[in-house]
């Protein structure tokens, strides 16, 4: 069964990223960044927390198509071919094709116009058709510019992301304008690749251990100020409240003296570290800053159990990922490689013009 994973559009790198780590999946569509495929049944379930997943195409197919020629039929022969070969039936109720777009608009291509191809085929073929409550939805991606087309049922009629808003840093009890977005506190922990205890050392008001309590994932959440520490725990009670399944464990204390601040019944069982370090556009780029990090880093692994990964938010110069905290990289990572940290993965997600962040993936050396 070949199935497709469409991907948001926001990072493609992460999407790559994302999916290596939660279905071993890395290599995208030849012509587009937005689409990995495999030969492989794909588990629903384990992608029911993406950060940058649109949806599942499954059973699904591809095939490119030149615009400068008449290939309607060729697409509507593959298609037809394609019915022949999946479970669904005409019997299995009623369909509806779904079209999006990839890529810029180019002229003579009709994303709707081919879903209305489809939709033909599907008709001739006895399936009933009802575009507003359909049974089973078809969907279509049309890359203009590649002429790349994929088709296949879709595993979700909404975003994994759904309802995020919902539960975005201004909506909870205690906000402070430095908050993690709960699209990326959610794919640092996919990053983890763990459902174990997760330990997010720098709390602040509580956004990754809010994310891993929606996902199922038990945390244990510190920060040394006890004014913060009071308001994530109204946000924790909050996200209980509002459908958090994960246990929360926080703790008042030194994230540089993890060993002395850990509660003793919760040592050998982190399996993950999420962090998100203090970087207030005065601050980040300063020494206590960088040093802090650092230290971090080196009480983290202390309590960690072997092969456990690290996934962090770091600042970085607007249009130079290369410096991180004021200095150059490599001095950044080489110092998290002697804290025990080895870095598998960076991306750079940007913020305004004058400052980046740097999304950073390490593992234990």
């Amino acid at each position: 069964m070949q199935s497709i994973l469409v991907g948001s559009g926001w990072h493609p790198q992460l999407f790559v990223a994302e999916m290596s780590a939660l279905l071993g999946i890395g290599e995208p569509i030849e012509g587009t960044d937005r689409m990995l495929i495999s030969d492989d049944e794909i588990t629903k379930s384990k992608l029911d927390y993406s950060a940058t997943l649109d949806d599942l195409l499954q059973p699904a197919s591809c095939i490119r198509i030149d615009s400068n020629q008449n290939n309607e039929e060729v697409l509507k022969v593959a298609f037809r071919d394609w019915l022949e070969t999946i479970p669904q039936s005409s019997d299995s109720g009623s369909v509806a094709v779904r079209s999006v777009r990839h890529g810029k608009r180019v002229e003579g291509w009709s994303p709707t116009e081919l879903a209305g191809h489809l939709g033909g085929v599907l008709s001739n073929e006895g399936w009933t058709i009802d575009l507003e409550t359909p049974e089973i939805e078809i969907g279509l991606v049309v890359n203009c510019q590649t002429g790349l087309v994929a088709w296949g049922i879709s595993n979700f009629t909404e975003s994994p992301r759904n309802g995020w808003k919902d539960r975005s840093p201004t909506q909870r009890p205690f906000f402070k304008p430095i908050s993690l977005d709960p699209r990326h506190a959610r794919l640092m922990l996919n990053l983890l690749q763990t459902r174990a205890h997760v330990l997010d050392p720098l709390c602040g008001t509580g956004g990754i251990s809010i994310e891993a309590s929606m996902m199922g994932i038990a945390s244990v959440a510190i920060d040394l100020d006890p004014e913060m520490m009071q308001g994530a725990m109204q946000n924790f009670e909050w996200s209980m409240e509002n459908g958090g399944t994960g246990n929360i464990y926080p703790q008042l204390g030194d994230a540089t003296d993890l060993v002395g601040t850990l509660d003793s019944r919760l040592r050998g069982t982190i399996n993950g570290v999420c962090v998100d370090p203090p970087y207030g556009r005065n601050s980040w780029r300063s020494e206590d800053a960088q040093t802090l990090f650092i230290r971090v880093c080196d009480s983290a692994r202390q309590v960690v159990e072997e092969g456990s990964y690290l996934a962090c938010m770091l600042p970085c110069e607007g249009n130079d990922d290369e410096i991180v905290y004021g200095k150059p990289w490599d001095q950044i990572r080489e110092e998290m490689r002697a804290s025990g940290w080895g870095v598998k993965g960076k991306w750079t997600i940007p913020v305004h013009s004058s400052m980046s962040r740097v999304l950073i993936l390490a593992q234990t050396e």
